[in-house]
């Protein structure tokens, strides 16, 4: 190797040492800064995971406190802010409400297994859910009950003693029935029913408000008084609304479009048809087809009884209820579905006495597999009634110990609290064999005797007659419609206007 080469083969040798320190200087003074970062941006992370988590958890044991449901506000009525907790009282109420009012269907109209919100209300007209038409109900009802509390105060209207003394009371029933359901407290009872947020404290407040609402409705109510030339007149003006007819119809049914033969059919029978019930029964026997006939058999296959207007056909409900109507009188009439021949038997204008009633009901049991009533239940029932007619019997048989009776043994919780009374019995409010003792025409005061219902078995007394039954149909109607008009014009500035954020602390679930 020459000299020269040697020489420039060394002078590299020494500047790649020297970039080679250079490179090593260099990563020695990156490695710990590329350390301390990556363990400042995990610090900082970990640190915000921790805080996150800290306010997670804070959030969710504030919101489980319960002190969003007792203090926002789910919706405003007039000048009362109603918190979550108490708007459930109302939502759970409408739900009980409707419910019971529909308890026959109640499980075609409601899946007990889903949420409300997922399920569309059939009351609903816009198609949303049970969730949301009960939020409206809740709302309706917090308006109803707000309207009447506010009116009741400003009229200085308070309750009675024994109403008050039931309030007073609440707290320990409540507590009662926590007990006996199994629950720590009257607290821990409500909020398994209401939801978050309820108390004792709360749920008896409520419950004032509502006694005070409802007592000064029913009084508002009372206070409107008529003579009796009001409620004749009123009745007369309205007597499409009062009145009942009796009356029989035969339908002949169009077939294949053919409404000539319909008709043809229908006029051939009516021809046949003189003023009386009898020649209507074996003319529609006559004409009724073959797999009809054994249903036509029976006398009274084509009688209505006590129809009103509104439940009869517009075909000929005008026709019916015309003034100048005469029994036995009949024709033909043309419906959506052929021709009908109809007979008119009779109108009833109310005109008659209502009758006043004790009663003693035992109740039969139902311990058959069908949930009926056995033969060993009837003679049970009946031994049962034989030794309180025997304790009536041998009594002074007056009225009031009559009453006291009822009190004591009486299984109806409608009534065994008033001595068994029922004011202002009307035809047909009861069932045949009781309605059929108490309108007999040679009944008389004092008089008593046993009847079998349904229900069991009943001592009844008659006390004497009531109103004429027109009088309290007329009056009934016009104290509603006045009642209506006042409490309309009394709720007009009150509106249920809910809160988005306190509407997210209510609890809408079904209740048990």
């Amino acid at each position: 190797m020459s000299a020269s080469r040697e020489k420039r083969l060394r002078r590299e040798l020494r500047e790649a040492e020297a970039n080679s320190d250079i490179v090593k200087k260099k990563v020695k003074k990156k490695k710990p800064m590329t350390i301390v970062r990556a363990r400042k941006i995990r610090s900082a992370i970990l640190s915000a995971i921790a805080i996150v988590l800290v306010v997670v958890f804070a959030l969710l044991i504030f919101v489980n406190s319960g002190f969003m449901q007792t203090h926002a506000t789910a919706l405003t009525v007039g000048s009362h802010k109603v918190t979550p907790a108490e708007f459930n009282y109302f939502y759970q109420d409408s739900y009980f409400n409707i419910r019971n009012s529909y308890s026959q269907m109640w499980s075609y109209l409601v899946d007990t297994t889903k949420p409300l919100e997922d399920q569309e209300c059939m009351f609903s007209e816009d198609g949303g859910s049970w969730s949301d038409y009960l939020t409206d109900a809740a709302g309706q009802s917090a308006v109803q009950v707000f309207t009447l509390y506010d009116a009741a105060m400003e009229a200085g209207f308070t309750l009675s003693e024994d109403e008050q003394a039931t309030i007073d009371a609440m707290p320990d029933t409540i507590e009662t029935y926590a007990e006996t359901y199994g629950y720590k407290d009257g607290n821990d009872y409500l909020e398994a029913t209401y939801g978050k947020g309820a108390s004792v404290a709360t749920y008896a407040e409520y419950m004032r408000v509502q006694e005070i609402a409802s007592n000064y409705a029913a009084e508002m109510s009372e206070s409107f008084s008529y003579t009796d030339d009001e409620l004749r007149t009123y009745y007369n003006e309205n007597k499409l609304d009062f009145d009942k007819v009796t009356y029989r119809v035969f339908n002949v049914t169009t077939e294949n479009d053919d409404t000539a033969a319909a008709k043809e059919t229908a006029d051939a029978m009516d021809a046949e048809v003189t003023t009386t019930e009898d020649s209507f029964i074996k003319a529609a026997l006559s004409y009724a087809p073959e797999d009809s006939k054994e249903s036509y058999e029976d006398d009274s296959y084509t009688l209505r009884s006590s129809a009103n207007y509104s439940n009869v056909s517009s075909s000929y409900a005008d026709w019916l209820f015309d003034e100048g109507r005469a029994a036995g009188e009949h024709g033909v009439f043309a419906t959506d579905s052929g021709y009908s021949v109809v007979m008119f038997v009779s109108r009833d204008n109310n005109d008659y006495e209502t009758v006043n009633v004790r009663h003693i009901l035992v109740n039969v049991g139902t311990s058959g597999e069908d949930g009926t009533a056995t033969d060993e239940d009837w003679a049970t029932c009946r031994a049962a009634m034989d030794e309180i007619l025997a304790e009536w019997e041998a009594s002074d048989m007056t009225e009031d110990t009559f009453a006291q009776m009822a009190n004591e043994h009486s299984e109806d919780t409608g009534s065994n609290t008033n001595g068994g009374l029922y004011e202002n019995v009307y035809k047909g409010q009861m069932q045949a064999s009781f309605n059929d003792w108490c309108f007999d025409p040679s009944r008389a005061v004092g008089d008593y005797g046993v009847v079998e219902t349904d229900y069991g078995c009943h001592l009844i007394y008659f006390s004497g007659t009531g109103d004429l039954y027109w009088k309290i149909l007329a009056d009934d109607a016009k104290r509603s419609n006045d009642y209506n008009a006042w409490y309309e014009e009394r709720s007009a500035s009150y509106t249920a206007d809910k809160s988005t954020i306190g509407q997210w602390f209510t609890t809408k679930t079904l209740a048990s």
